[in-house]
């Protein structure tokens, strides 16, 4: 059972998304994200996918994207890390991210089902990774990670973002 990792298993910064992931078999929980995820976005007006609750920020298409973008990110991370590679990787730069790849250009139907497979390959990748590999730790510039930490920073990393649409842009 994939449980919540220990304090000692992440940067300090990223508690803030472990800390939204309820109690439970996190791969459950992926599961059921998935479906409510999904029945959110599908429920989203389509008049309400280029709002932007500030000039400077992401419309709700690019919040989208980012989760995809982070998610992405997550498991090429999770993958290398339970695969036994230990060198640093990159931090994600998600400005830069955005900047290049056009979400906005893509249908809200095809970027809800962009999501969906996302989100179903790191379900697929989490149920086969070896009980004792999600204790394996990588590094992430400077800092030290577990597999299973960042699981737990991607889910809860979906539902910062979930909460920022139902508070700031669908008001």
């Amino acid at each position: 059972m994939l449980n919540r990792p220990e304090k000692n298993e992440y940067a300090k910064p990223f508690g803030q998304y472990i800390d939204l992931v309820p109690a439970g078999n996190l791969i459950d929980l992926l599961k059921f994200h998935q479906q409510t995820t999904n029945e959110f976005f599908k429920s989203v007006p389509s008049a309400d996918w280029h709002k932007r609750y500030a000039e400077d920020k992401w419309n709700a298409k690019e919040v989208l994207g980012h989760m995809i973008d982070n998610e992405t990110n997550m498991l090429y991370r999770i993958f290398r890390i339970t695969r036994g590679f230990e060198d640093s990787l990159p931090f994600f730069e998600r400005e830069k991210a955005i900047g290049h790849f056009d979400y906005d250009s893509i249908p809200v139907d095809r970027l809800i089902h962009y999501f969906w497979e996302t989100r179903q390959l790191m379900i697929t990748t989490s149920e086969n990774v070896k009980e004792e590999n999600w204790l394996n730790e990588g590094r992430l510039g400077e800092n030290t990670f577990s597999a299973r930490a960042l699981a737990y920073v991607s889910a809860g990393h979906e539902l910062h973002h979930l909460k920022a649409l139902k508070e700031k842009y669908l008001i």
